[in-house]
């Protein structure tokens, strides 16, 4: 765990040549540290106010003239003391600032510990630190709304929601216990049980927005795969614009996988090409097929490339049983020779020309059709963490149990425990009752200087 009488300092903005960076100070003697090495008096300033002066050296000599503004505890993000120094762009003078202030007694933060001193300090919950790595890491404009929604409280206020309604079933139960001649009637059990159903569904239902909010913030996966000289590499380089994969006339040319991420319609998508599924003696092609097969099975979506201008071949009729029809897309390219004359059994099928880049249109439409299971353009919460949807699941199973023992009139000490089981696991999730361990594994992930 952090040492939270140290006072931190950290480069926060990306090292590089730029207009200015910052850097910042947090702790109980950020102010004092400062004034060590700052041309005025830093211990006079007043909160949330702009200064220029010159960061000085040892020996007193300017090492930089900066704006330097201070927001002093509790009003700050971490609710210490904090300074920021917004100095010149430039790797060599950001760095000299940063020295000089270690000098002065401050110590390099770790990664994420101005966010985990704000967690720490109440000033944020657990979600909302979360949100603000995946705000900064957002890859797309959904990811950002998701991440800016989690941050302003949307999921913890969700959270607490349900808590709120637990809690008011536990009391009872629990008042029941302390009176057994009061008692519950049936008409009361039951509305007890009804109510514990709706919070079931509010939790099962926030819960199952994880696969959208999982492709929202971690992009999708795509994978191209058919039988050799069918246009899967020419499919792959019509889609990038440029020539990313080799193509000729030979067949299994392309022996190994090609991946490249590309964004489509506002949404991050990871593309992968793969060699042509046929028998064959070579090994070194045994090879490529057997990695196209594995990121096939794990991709999100399958982009299956059939040739419209020949029959299906046996290869293509095996290797099609294999496919999940609801993620995949079968592909007839080459229609600029001629249309396909047979069909196959997929719910999604479009009609291309990737030599000349026809019906590509189609098929990005239809991918987003296949990447939304659900409407994520309306304004909702989504559940985005892994973290967050085990403790949901293991809240939401102690629950169930909870209201089937209710129903069956099992002893109310039971029910209540579970129910307070189901509570902690929703605490879990805002920060409550949360291990170092999970909190140092969270926060490693973070950069320096956040």
């Amino acid at each position: 765990m952090i040492n939270q009488k140290e006072t931190i300092a950290a480069i926060s903005s990306p090292i590089g040549e730029g207009a200015i960076s910052i850097v910042r100070l947090s702790g109980k003697d950020s102010i004092a540290i400062i004034n060590k090495i700052y041309s005025k008096d830093t211990l006079k300033f007043k909160d949330r106010t702009a200064y220029i002066g010159k960061i000085l050296d040892s020996k007193k000599n300017v090492v930089d003239e900066v704006i330097l503004t201070i927001f002093k505890s509790p009003n700050s993000f971490t609710a210490e003391d904090i300074v920021e120094i917004a100095c010149h762009g430039g790797i060599l003078i950001t760095q000299r600032v940063f020295e000089e202030i270690l000098n002065a007694g401050a110590k390099p933060s770790g990664p994420g510990e101005f966010t985990m001193r704000a967690f720490l300090n109440k000033k944020i919950d657990l979600t909302q630190a979360e949100a603000i790595q995946d705000l900064i890491s957002a890859k797309n404009k959904f990811a950002l709304k998701a991440a800016s929604n989690q941050l302003q409280g949307c999921l913890s206020n969700e959270i607490k929601s349900f808590q709120k309604v637990l809690i008011d079933i536990a009391a009872i139960l629990e008042v029941s216990l302390d009176f057994p001649e009061e008692g519950l009637d049936a008409i009361e059990t039951k509305s007890l049980i009804d109510n514990m159903k709706n919070i079931l569904n509010s939790m099962q239902k926030l819960s199952d927005t994880f696969e959208d909010g999982k492709v929202i913030k971690d992009g999708v996966s795509i994978c191209i795969v058919g039988s050799v000289n069918v246009g899967k590499s020419s499919l792959m380089n019509a889609i990038l614009k440029k020539d990313r994969a080799i193509v000729t006339d030979i067949s299994g040319t392309t022996r190994d996988v090609l991946k490249e991420d590309i964004k489509l319609n506002d949404m991050f998508y990871e593309l992968i090409d793969t060699a042509g599924i046929r028998k064959t003696s070579c090994s070194i092609e045994k090879e490529g097929i057997k990695r196209s097969q594995k990121e096939q099975k794990s991709s999100d979506i399958t982009l299956l490339v059939l040739d419209a201008s020949k029959k299906l071949s046996e290869d293509d009729l095996v290797f099609m049983k294999n496919l999940d029809r609801k993620k995949t897309i079968a592909i007839w390219n080459k229609i600029d020779i001629c249309q396909p004359t047979e069909k196959v059994n997929f719910e999604n099928v479009v009609k291309i020309s990737a030599k000349n880049r026809i019906g590509l249109e189609n098929l990005y439409k239809m991918l987003e059709k296949i990447t939304f299971k659900s409407k994520i353009f309306k304004d909702e919460i989504f559940i985005t963490n892994k973290r967050h949807k085990i403790a949901l699941d293991e809240a939401i199973s102690y629950l169930k149990k909870a209201t089937e023992d209710l129903k069956k009139d099992t002893p109310f000490e039971f029910i209540t425990i579970d129910i307070k089981s189901s509570l902690k696991k929703l605490s879990k999730i805002i920060g409550f009752d949360i291990t170092e361990d999970i909190l140092s594994s969270i926060f490693s992930n973070f950069c320096i200087g956040k």
